[in-house]
């Protein structure tokens, strides 16, 4: 299933083929030496177990010729007009030159050339021949015996063996094609798989320079049109045009704030090191914000409670990211809340994690909301005036704070009657 609707153009296009290509042939090397290495080694395995019949044979008929001087009854092989699958002879040596008398076994055949295949190697020689158009396998062999020495020749089809080959090669020709069709589909989804982060990081990257884009442009153009009034003035005083430079001024606040939390997002998707962990007391440090932003909450009539333990409640982590975590809830609280209301801060510790509850009486999230709460540029109410709104980050930090704490955030949210973030961090 492709990650790209209709239309939209896949910037990973090569990359998607060079990594099919990749895949594909890497799987298929596997599979071929596999498939190699299986049918080699039935092979040597088969034609070692019939060498080494052909060498026992060989072995019984010259054992018994030395001890009794009588043939051996193996079941004679039909070889064309031949009956025996055997041929023995004794070597006589004299001097330079050598004779041979034929004892048993199929006389008619090339003395010279088997005493010539057998003189070769002194453990015997083995080789594939053909008699009117069928392979045998043959062994020659000059074996040394107290009475003198014997040359034997023993041959057995090589039928049976080239059989079973055979079957085992068509199995392998089967199974090497299914080997390509489940390869191919392997393939194509490796390499959907192995692109899907970076396609959805091009995404998430497009849709964050877009939304930041839209996010700068408001008030950048706010700050413009202050000042292009103020240049179509310049004889007007500072007092006179004051609303207009506290325009800009205000909005250049915004846009270096959006701006700050812009970087901070950056700098944690390029996963650098932002957090530094010490021993924080996390009710001390819950005390100490809501001290700070309590003044804040008076002058908008609303009040602000903490709950901590009588006990210190120690846990790992970097205190100023823990204190930036509980100003955007605290801040984000106060935004979504009316005049009347209030906000609570609990905080309570085991001996596995310390959990921090910022809970506030204001307007609640929609239903259909509170699942993007803590995606970029998502407010909870958009029916606001622009400047009672953050920069819509702030949730977005607040989630990776916790997470880079190796914690988890959640939100329950009424609307109408307020909204509670739960935070756990283990110790």
């Amino acid at each position: 299933m492709s990650l790209f609707s209709r239309g939209e153009r896949d910037p990973y296009q090569s990359v998607r083929f060079t990594l099919f290509g990749i895949n594909i042939g890497a799987l298929l090397a596997v599979w071929a030496t596999l498939l190699i290495v299986v049918y080699s080694l039935m092979y040597h395995e088969l034609y070692e177990v019939l060498d080494n019949q052909l060498q026992l044979t060989a072995t019984r008929i010259i054992r018994n010729y030395d001890r009794h001087h009588a043939g051996v009854p193996l079941g004679p092989v039909i070889l064309a007009d031949q009956q025996e699958s055997f041929s023995l002879w004794f070597i006589a040596h004299e001097h330079s030159d050598w004779t041979a008398a034929y004892m048993d076994g199929n006389p008619f055949v090339n003395v010279r050339l088997m005493y010539r295949r057998a003189l070769g190697n002194p453990t015997g020689s083995y080789e594939t021949i053909s008699t009117n158009g069928a392979p045998y396998r043959a062994f020659y062999a000059l074996v040394d015996t107290p009475r003198g020495t014997y040359l034997i020749r023993v041959i057995q089809p090589e039928g049976p063996t080239n059989a079973t080959l055979s079957r085992l090669l068509r199995t392998l020709t089967v199974a090497g094609f299914a080997a390509l069709f489940l390869t191919i589909a392997i393939g194509l989804w490796l390499s959907e798989r192995s692109l899907s982060p970076m396609i959805a990081s091009w995404r998430r990257q497009q849709q964050f320079v877009a939304d930041a884009s839209h996010e700068l442009r408001t008030p950048l153009t706010i700050i413009k049109t202050n000042l292009d009034v103020l240049l179509r003035h310049p004889e007007h005083t500072i007092e006179t045009e004051l609303n207009f430079l506290a325009n800009a001024y205000s909005e250049v606040n915004r846009t270096s704030s959006l701006i700050e939390d812009l970087l901070t997002l950056a700098r944690a998707d390029s996963k650098e090191a932002l957090i530094e962990e010490h021993p924080v007391d996390v009710g001390a440090l819950a005390t100490e914000v809501a001290d700070t932003v309590l003044p804040m909450a008076e002058q908008q009539e609303k009040t602000i409670s903490v709950s901590v333990p009588a006990s210190s409640c120690q846990t790992l982590g970097d205190v100023n990211r823990l204190r930036q975590l509980l100003l955007i809830l605290i801040d984000n609280a106060l935004r979504y809340s009316n005049a009347g209301g209030s906000i609570h801060l609990t905080v309570k510790c085991d001996t596995l994690y310390t959990t921090i509850a910022v809970s506030d009486t204001g307007i609640g999230i929609a239903p259909k909301l509170l699942p993007r709460i803590f995606d970029r540029f998502v407010r909870g109410d958009e029916t606001r005036m622009r400047h009672e709104q953050g920069s819509g980050l702030g949730l977005s930090i607040a989630k990776w704070i916790v997470e880079a704490h190796r914690g988890t955030i959640t939100a329950q949210s009424t609307v109408g009657k307020g909204t509670t973030f739960t935070i756990t961090l283990p110790h």
